[in-house]
């Protein structure tokens, strides 16, 4: 049997991400990426006939003409999982009350177009405390997936810091506590008071992929900004060392931002602001990129979604 696999997409817009940012918005903005993103998505991963978990944002569930794409992604059987209901960059930093909102808020809206409730969580950011399981556990969420062990922690931290120097301190931040890059690499139960920990009483927490030993970030957005034989090299020892894989995207992976009505929402670096690499780079050459690595793993993994890889570890438990 193939060891398990599963990609996760974190459907975050423009306006979500920047929002702070005083963008200037027309009407069909947010729709055009969201909804041309989701398409995208659909068609893309037909080919492989994988079904992938959508870390959605609830604010993109207030309007209507992003139903459609919403529900269609939906019936084709991809999971909607809760990704906040306004995206705040920094939610480890809101008090108890606020976040439970933030996590309510949006399940309740994905169930009220979708007629599905979320189960899975992640933090905006990666962007969480231990301070978030209990709230998690009281709204009946049976899985976390914001946990990122990576040893680059430090650089990304410090990259995001000065990259969004023209934002607030909260937005600023980002990967959550410092102690969940030394945190276990493949699934786990966590314990009851650390998300970082194995143990009982607490949540499944699906971590973001990452090599062994060195903990090298294995997701999409180092993906573009490297060579693919790197990353293939990187695959490889993943492979080698028996590891399943969480394979982390992002919706602006499957976005054409050279389109007429998304070229004047572009943020830019001097305003203070991190700009992705997806942003820049031709939809076409993204998707070849993403295709050369798919080839490779659907060969040697059996893709599932995080929601039923949950039920899988709760019935090893």
């Amino acid at each position: 049997m193939k060891n398990l696999a599963s990609v996760t997409i974190d459907v975050d817009s423009l306006s979500s991400i920047y929002k702070s940012q005083g963008l200037k918005r027309p009407g069909g903005y947010t729709f055009i990426e969201f909804r041309t993103g989701l398409e995208t998505i659909q068609r893309f991963f037909e080919g492989y006939r994988m079904k992938t978990t959508l870390f959605m944002v609830g604010n993109d569930f207030l309007h209507q003409p992003n139903h459609s794409a919403i529900r269609s992604i939906i019936l084709d059987e991809h999971e909607p999982a809760n990704h906040s209901m306004t995206h705040p960059q920094g939610f480890r930093w809101l008090n108890p009350e606020e976040k439970g909102k933030e996590i309510a808020a949006m399940g309740d809206i994905c169930e009220k177009v979708t007629g599905v409730r979320p189960v899975g969580f992640r933090s905006p950011g990666w962007n969480i405390d231990d301070n978030t399981l209990p709230i998690l556990q009281r709204l009946g969420y049976t899985y976390d997936s914001s946990v990122f062990p990576t040893s680059l922690m430090p650089l990304m931290k410090f990259a995001h810091w000065a990259s969004m120097s023209g934002q607030t301190k909260p937005n600023r931040t980002t990967m959550g506590m410092w102690r969940y890059m030394a945190a276990p690499i493949t699934p786990y139960h966590t314990s009851q008071f650390s998300l970082a920990q194995k143990g009982d009483g607490g949540i499944i927490e699906f971590p973001v992929s990452v090599t062994p030993i060195l903990r090298i970030p294995f997701f999409a957005t180092l993906l573009l900004f490297t060579s693919n034989s790197f990353y293939q090299a990187l695959y490889k020892n993943i492979k080698r060392s028996g590891l399943p894989v969480h394979f982390q995207m992002h919706l602006s992976d499957f976005v054409d931002y050279s389109l007429p009505e998304l070229e004047n929402q572009m943020p830019s670096t001097h305003r203070g602001a991190y700009v992705p690499q997806a942003l820049g780079t031709p939809l076409k050459k993204k998707l070849e990129v993403f295709k050369k690595m798919m080839d490779l793993m659907v060969a040697d993994y059996e893709f599932i979604t995080l929601g039923e890889w949950s039920k899988i570890l709760q019935g090893e438990k």
